[in-house]
């Protein structure tokens, strides 16, 4: 999976989440025109995976509506990348490393850290 499917999951959420709620009536076009801007204008293709995470946590800055579509991803990123950095962190305190452990703490909390997608699979 690349940054590139993730973007397009969610524009394609984003896409069907308004037209339900302007089926509905409880957003006017002018407010989906409004979201659809932003997120065209957030996430763009052949971003990085931090700078794709990073948009991501804004898109719902300003568009509150896009909160259960954010949530998701910031729920993986907390799974796979900052709970996985404590443990990191905690080991290299065990190990002595402190300035190893301090700067990796401080790179995960300004999200600059390098990000790959690691897939896993079952057989069926």
């Amino acid at each position: 999976m690349t940054p590139d499917d993730i973007r397009q999951q969610i524009e394609l959420a984003v896409v069907e989440m308004i037209k339900v709620k302007l089926a509905d009536g409880s957003m006017t076009e002018e407010r989906s025109q409004q979201i659809s801007q932003t997120v065209l204008d957030t996430i763009k293709p052949n971003m990085s995976w931090e700078d794709l995470y990073d948009a991501i946590f804004k898109l719902d800055d300003n568009c509150q509506e896009l909160s259960p579509i954010v949530l998701p991803y910031a729920q993986q990123y907390e799974q796979n990348i900052t709970q996985k950095t404590i443990a990191s962190v905690e080991n290299l305190i065990k190990t002595g490393k402190y300035d190893a452990a301090s700067k990796l703490a401080q790179d995960t909390i300004h999200t600059n850290i390098k990000l790959k997608w690691q897939g896993s699979g079952r057989p069926n």
